[in-house]
């Protein structure tokens, strides 16, 4: 036992009197993404889908331990048109038996990476207000 214990205390003094230094490497923005462009006709994709409200049929669906709460979401079938590469696929596996595991497969569409086309359309709308407003000044002063 003493033994242990002098070994634990000289693993402790290694520990503690050795630093690790790490660099990172900062990879600038044009280095790390290819292809970028500029979002287009935002507003009208997002008019596309149709948001909907649900549940998850976990009754029928059980041995995938689905989460009960009800979710906001949208139509899989209106994002396939519009936003095509948000569109996954995931797995999930679950026990069918003794030894026996089977996957399960469903698509379903990646609504974080929506957040950059909300933001787009939100600018194509502050673009249009503006003009608006721009076009009702004009005419109050023709007055």
């Amino acid at each position: 036992m003493k033994n242990t214990t002098a070994f634990k205390a000289v693993i402790a003094m290694l520990l503690l009197s050795t630093t690790f230094a790490a660099t990172a490497q900062s990879i600038p923005e044009n280095e790390l993404k290819t292809n970028v462009s500029s979002i287009d006709k935002s507003v009208e994709k997002l008019q596309n889908l149709e948001p909907i409200y649900y549940s998850f049929n976990t009754q029928k669906l059980s041995h995938l331990k689905l989460t009960e709460s009800p979710q906001y979401g949208f139509k899989l079938e209106s994002a396939k048109n519009n936003f095509p590469n948000l569109i996954k696929t995931n797995n999930k596996s679950y026990t069918a038996g003794k030894n026996h595991i089977k996957n399960a497969t469903y698509q379903e569409l990646e609504t974080e990476n929506l957040i950059p086309v909300l933001v787009a359309a939100i600018q194509e709308q502050q673009i249009a207000i503006k003009a608006l407003q721009e076009e009702v000044e004009r005419l109050k002063s023709k007055k």
